[in-house]
């Protein structure tokens, strides 16, 4: 198996985990899990290693989490790799992702709720990215993110791309419907109907509201709950 989905999470975000877990391997059956431990309790940490096909522990980042997702790309032995957020949920089979990935480039969908507030500029989205292989790019951006001097991993890419062309055409746009925002639901509840498909793969529900949306679901649902 050459091909792998792959998260990573600490005590604040373990309770999605099953949840992350049961909804795709559900769909997804085929493909290697990777679950790597940020910084989980114990009980969550046991969990993981007798679940996921490849289990990975790392030093707990000092200020945030999301600040090791690169260092996990980098790290990862598979050919094919596809980070999704542990607040995403997927809905259907995205094996087919794997085909856009491209030798030296990161497949990445735009964030929508930042081009309705600035439509002039184009952010991407960095919840749900795809690689294939070693990119410069990706080395780059993990270089930023261990300074760990901006907001995010998200705001670490956009300062390498944005206004460079050149750096620009190392990102491949994926189709939106890999990671739909939970703002651009949002916007379409208010009537922004470009902001809607019915082909919607996977939902990122970020934010407090978001989480707020999987907490509910989970309400009903012992098994897959770490109790948030």
């Amino acid at each position: 198996m050459n091909k792998t989905f792959i998260t990573g999470v600490d005590e604040n975000h373990e309770w999605m985990l099953k949840w992350w877990y049961k909804n795709i391997t559900k769909h997804n059956p085929d493909v290697h899990i990777t679950i790597c431990d940020f910084g989980m309790s114990q009980k969550v940490r046991t969990w993981a290693y007798q679940n996921a096909d490849h289990f990975i522990e790392y030093t707990k980042h000092p200020k945030n989490a999301w600040y090791l997702k690169t260092q996990v790309l980098l790290d990862s032995k598979y050919e094919y790799t596809c980070w999704i957020e542990v607040d995403c949920e997927v809905l259907t089979n995205i094996q087919d992702v794997f085909n856009y990935a491209q030798q030296g480039k990161i497949g990445l969908t735009e964030d929508w709720g930042r081009k309705f507030h600035q439509p002039q500029r184009i952010w991407w989205a960095t919840g749900f990215n795809l690689i294939k292989g070693y990119s410069d790019l990706l080395n780059d951006w993990h270089s930023i993110c261990k300074q760990a001097k901006v907001r995010g991993d998200q705001e670490a890419l956009h300062e390498l791309v944005m206004n460079n062309p050149v750096r620009s055409k190392e990102v491949i746009e994926l189709p939106q419907e890999y990671q739909w925002l939970r703002i651009s639901l949002q916007l379409a509840k208010q009537g922004r109907k470009q902001y809607d498909s019915p082909n919607k793969k996977v939902i990122h529900w970020t934010g407090p509201i978001g989480k707020e949306h999987i907490k509910k679901e989970l309400m009903n649902e012992d098994d897959n709950n770490f109790n948030a």
